[in-house]
């Protein structure tokens, strides 16, 4: 397989630029729906409205146009999160008593139902752990963008248990892994049942219960 890297968008012509955005949008489709093994580049040549020839123009793997379509939907999660922890500050002005194990759930699902609620990004972040752990090449760019991620990613959460006084008593790299693997769990729970995270029972009070049990108050 060819190395796979993501060329900076500094680089790109803004028409190159639209060439690449259609064809990690038409991949995004394919992916989820086939599978990245099965799926073909023909496939997302098709969806795309491309010729093989403008992918190989973009892209010089399947592989390579997955690692970028990743890092753009971390992108978005990414700052998704980050809009929603800047509204924590207003809605917590509106409590009138210290949060409950209720009120911290409900919080808790707001921040992350939405941007991480979604079952094509399930399906598509699950194939890209499948392949990190059947390919060794797949391996090493996989952990380059999750310890990005997690990076990112612990800054927002800490953003968020500052707003509610609270601070984790385990590592906040465990801490934020931690809460992470646990709605992974209830989203996927959910879209096998059928139903979103919300609906389920036990979501607000399992989320509350955890983050109770990890941090303190500050």
């Amino acid at each position: 397989m060819a190395p796979i890297s993501t060329e900076t968008d500094a680089l790109l012509t803004p028409r190159r630029q639209r060439t690449r955005e259609r064809l990690i949008d038409a991949a995004y489709d394919v992916f989820a729906e086939e599978g990245v093994h099965a799926s073909t580049v023909e496939q997302v040549c098709e969806r795309a409205g491309f010729t093989r020839g403008a992918f190989y123009s973009n892209f010089t793997s399947k592989e390579e146009l997955f690692a970028a379509l990743m890092e753009r939907q971390q992108d978005i999660l990414l700052a998704a999160l980050a809009t929603k922890v800047d509204a924590l500050g207003p809605q917590l002005e509106k409590v009138t008593k210290p949060l409950d194990e209720d009120g911290l759930g409900e919080l808790l699902l707001t921040f992350f139902i939405g941007p991480m609620d979604d079952r094509t990004w399930c399906l598509i972040d699950h194939e890209f752990r499948l392949m990190a752990l059947r390919d060794p090449e797949v391996a090493i760019v996989f952990r380059t963008h999750q310890e990005q991620f997690e990076t990112s990613l612990i800054t927002i959460v800490q953003r968020a248990l500052d707003s509610v006084g609270r601070t984790f008593v385990v590592p906040t790299g465990v801490g934020v892994r931690v809460l992470a693997s646990l709605y992974q769990d209830m989203l996927q729970r959910g879209i096998r049942d059928g139903h979103a995270v919300r609906d389920q029972e036990d979501a607000r009070t399992t989320m509350a219960r955890l983050v109770l049990a990890i941090t303190r108050p500050v």
